[in-house]
């Protein structure tokens, strides 16, 4: 079966329950992750961990860049090539919920630029979050982190809007044939419509409401949750 995973932001437990509770089976099931590993929740180190793990078990999963992970990188990049630039990214990447990041990989960090923190961070993190994916198709579905805009090909689907984009995609159909599986905007419940499905259910948004982290099986649309 293949399954697609909504946005995890740190919530490495509920990740690790909804594996268990979908029964997850490497070497049957393909995991369709749509992107925000990080941020906001508690433990995003943790989730990348579990991320490379279930990607050596099974080369067929796929991974795909959300926003999150793009503000994470282009942060690092900026800090390391231009302080200036990096402190002007560093108030839209705190607030989207940088700051617990940063406190997963370096505990009791004081300061987003403190030099330990690159040290902190595993080569390995980097490298997997620098080759994330900005969508995934098949015959049947297209999955990405945001949606498409209406009207444009999916090659020539900007990465803003794919990593971004809201209201244009949710407002109408995007007329491109297939069944958008997406997150990035978070729902109560899953989102069902008529070519697109969200399946941001606000994993580290309990305190608002929200709290789920969603899977949903491609080939028989059933959701699976925990809260």
């Amino acid at each position: 079966m293949d399954y697609a995973i909504g946005d995890v932001h740190g919530c490495r437990d509920k990740l690790e329950r909804l594996l268990e509770l979908i029964r997850y089976d490497p070497a049957a099931d393909r995991l369709i992750f749509l992107g925000d590993y990080l941020d906001r929740g508690p433990d995003s180190r943790g989730v990348i961990e579990l991320l490379l793990r279930l990607q050596a078990e099974n080369p067929a999963n796929v991974f795909l860049m959300g926003n999150h992970e793009e503000n994470f990188l282009t942060f690092l990049r900026a800090w390391t090539s231009d302080e200036g630039m990096a402190y002007w990214l560093a108030e839209p990447f705190l607030a989207g919920g940088g700051l617990a990041t940063l406190h997963s990989y370096c505990p009791g960090l004081r300061h987003p630029f403190e030099p330990r923190l690159l040290d902190a961070i595993p080569p390995q993190h980097l490298q997997f979050l620098s080759n994330l994916r900005l969508y995934w198709t098949d015959e049947t579905y297209i999955a990405v982190h945001a949606g498409v805009r209406p009207g444009i090909p999916l090659p020539q689907q900007t990465t803003n809007d794919l990593l971004r984009i809201r209201g244009p995609f949710l407002a109408r159909p995007h007329g491109l044939g297939k069944c958008v599986i997406f997150g990035h905007t978070p729902f109560r419940d899953v989102l069902r419509q008529a070519d697109k499905i969200g399946i941001d259910t606000g994993a580290c948004y309990a305190a608002m409401g929200y709290g789920k982290l969603t899977a949903l099986c491609l080939q028989t649309q059933q959701a699976w949750q925990v809260t």
